[in-house]
């Protein structure tokens, strides 16, 4: 399942966290999740610090045609979100993001799993990481896929080897996408209530 709840500290309940994949449509919300990323969280997702402006064009290459992407949605806001680009090719690769608040609590090792969903259900025989070699966290996550790790030149390459897709996987990433659309069909309802009442709800949002 895609309901997840952070094991250290209180968070948001499990009814406000969910996955699912982005689309072409997310661009706008996944350049506001880059842009929220400290520098070092930069860092680490890119491999070398970035600006404004190189994220802006990159959300704007994203999300189209030829890749995967999950959304990690906290209270209906984009936190973190797994890439898989290039699934096209002989070995796609993957990347992670996410945002500073929300590290440390078990979010990334549950969007990790959902992308290895994602990978096994779309026939991906395998993928690979690359990151840098202090991004313990994402090594940590990778070995606990069994990933084969190599060290060279200041980067580490992960490659993960899965097999197609079963039943369990199946239906993990299917429940994450119904939960998604009966909370985007629940959001419109209310939206609509409001309207009809008068009242933007589009201004509480942060």
């Amino acid at each position: 399942m895609s309901l997840i709840q952070p094991p250290h500290r209180s968070g948001p309940s499990d009814a406000a966290v969910h996955i699912r994949r982005l689309r072409r449509s997310d661009r706008a919300e996944f350049l506001a999740h880059l842009l929220r990323l400290d520098g070092e969280s930069r860092r680490m997702r890119f491999g070398s610090a970035v600006n404004d402006g190189f994220l802006t064009r990159y959300a704007q290459s994203t999300l189209g045609p030829g890749g995967m992407a999950k959304g990690l949605f906290i209270d209906r806001t984009l936190r973190g979100v797994a890439e898989l680009r290039e699934i096209d090719s002989p070995m796609p690769e993957a990347a992670f993001s996410l945002e500073p608040l929300w590290q440390g609590q078990g979010y990334g090792t549950r969007l990790f799993s959902s992308l290895v969903d994602g990978a096994r259900n779309a026939a991906l025989p395998h993928f690979k990481i690359q990151c840098l070699r202090d991004n313990v966290a994402m090594q940590r996550i990778a070995r606990r896929h069994e990933a084969e790790l190599q060290f060279a030149e200041g980067e580490v390459v992960a490659e993960l080897r899965h097999p197609g897709g079963d039943f369990a996987s199946l239906l993990r990433e299917a429940s994450e996408e119904h939960f998604a659309r009966s909370l985007a069909a629940a959001d419109r309802a209310l939206y609509r209530i409001a309207a009809e009442a008068g009242v933007d709800l589009r201004l509480r949002r942060a």
